[in-house]
């Protein structure tokens, strides 16, 4: 059976979509980029534009001096309006709740944090979350139209629910339906991910992967997980559960992970263990991983022992670059606050130990957004929904 093409309304909307996603992704620009970038033709790309100046989505600016090649009439720039929608990105993590209100080219326009304390509830974390939502929402009311709420939340997470599972060390909470319940407080779309798929997608859209299409984002905090995109798609696997890097047994007579198994990854390669590692055996008295990472730039000794550390890590990059063959892995989490000399040892050892070595070398770079990629990345949660037409489409072309 022959099957059916797009009609002229499905290919009005994809085409209308993916001229605000390029927008949004480059910050505005010119009309002849856009038409080169998307390839439609170029009164395809005027009329999108110009629903998109009507609805006061876009305004047109004169470009600088220097951005004016040759001579003829100027090329106006397209830029977002202080009225184009707004999204809003909350990062859930062990110690706090981290949250910003952006315009949709990722542009912050506020930003609050609000810690989580011993004693927490279910009740108590809720109600955190919807005053931080409110908050930022209210902090872009009378201008702006939110679309709506991304949480990246530690996991395990039921994405396709929007429940927040059982995870460990987290003050006993567990099974809380925080996307149905955040809902109905706060009157908007809740969209819950991973926050290293989060971060994933942040550098995705906005940072160092908008033209890679396969990359392993490595998110190394309290824990170690990797958010995975391959053909320009996030990786969620059957049960959304894909990219947890961090439960691969490295040592069978290791140490016992919280999961119940030992010599799990996680046991050696998260920011607690290495400090925890370094405070006994380099006498250093770290107070973060941040003052880690700035003795080991300072100091060769401290260097060449983290490196050793993140043997294990290594070797799991390497055996994750066989597998999937990605063209970059992006540190990202705290993992962005690795000295670039670490990063650069990192990256060697790993295209040392891939089976095409120098025929598919793999680049180890810092995530974009430093340790703050998961904030940004529940902000490209939503966006993404924009983008695929599963949210907020009448805010932007008024249908």
């Amino acid at each position: 059976m022959k099957r059916k093409g797009l009609n002229s309304v499905q290919t009005k909307t994809l085409n209308r979509l993916l001229v605000l996603q390029l927008l949004c992704m480059m910050g505005g620009g010119s009309r002849t980029e856009l038409t080169k970038r998307t390839r439609l033709a170029k009164m395809t790309v005027s009329n999108i534009t110009a629903e998109l100046l009507q609805n006061g989505v876009l305004y047109e600016k004169e470009p600088l001096e220097s951005e004016n090649q040759g001579a003829g009439r100027k090329q106006m720039l397209l830029s977002f309006s202080e009225h184009a929608p707004a999204v809003i990105g909350v990062w859930l993590s062990r110690d706090s709740c981290m949250g910003i209100a952006a315009a949709v080219d990722l542009e912050v326009l506020q930003q609050r944090t609000i810690p989580l304390e011993e004693g927490e509830t279910a009740a108590s974390l809720l109600s955190k979350l919807k005053d931080l939502c409110a908050f930022l929402r209210d902090s872009v009311s009378g201008k702006r139209e939110v679309v709506g709420v991304g949480i990246a939340s530690i996991g395990p997470l039921d994405i396709r629910q929007g429940v927040l599972l059982n995870p460990p060390n987290f003050y006993g909470i567990q099974d809380i339906p925080i996307g149905e319940e955040l809902e109905k407080r706060l009157g908007l779309p809740v969209f819950l991910e991973n926050d290293t798929n989060a971060g994933a997608l942040a550098e995705k859209y906005f940072g160092q992967c908008t033209d890679c299409t396969d990359f392993v984002y490595v998110g190394l905090t309290n824990g170690l997980s990797m958010g995975i995109v391959l053909r320009d798609s996030l990786l969620h696997g059957r049960h959304g559960f894909a990219g947890e890097a961090g439960h691969t047994t490295i040592d069978p007579m290791g140490a016992v992970c919280y999961c119940g198994r030992r010599g799990c990854l996680e046991t050696v390669c998260t920011a607690p263990a290495l400090m925890k590692a370094a405070n006994e055996e380099l006498d250093c008295r770290c107070a973060d991983f941040e003052q880690l990472c700035g003795l080991c730039a300072r100091s060769g000794q401290a260097a060449d022992w983290i490196l050793t550390k993140l043997g294990p890590l290594t070797e799991a990059l390497a055996n994750v670059s066989n597998i999937l063959d990605p063209e970059k892995i992006i540190m990202g989490h705290e993992g962005a606050l690795l000295p670039q000399g670490i990063l650069q040892a990192v990256e060697k050892g790993v295209n040392e130990k891939i089976l095409a070595g120098k025929q598919a070398y793999i680049s180890v770079e810092r995530s974009s957004f430093g340790a703050l990629a998961a904030v940004y990345g529940a902000a490209a949660v939503v966006l993404k929904k924009v983008f695929d037409g599963q949210a907020g489409y009448s805010l932007f072309f008024g249908e």
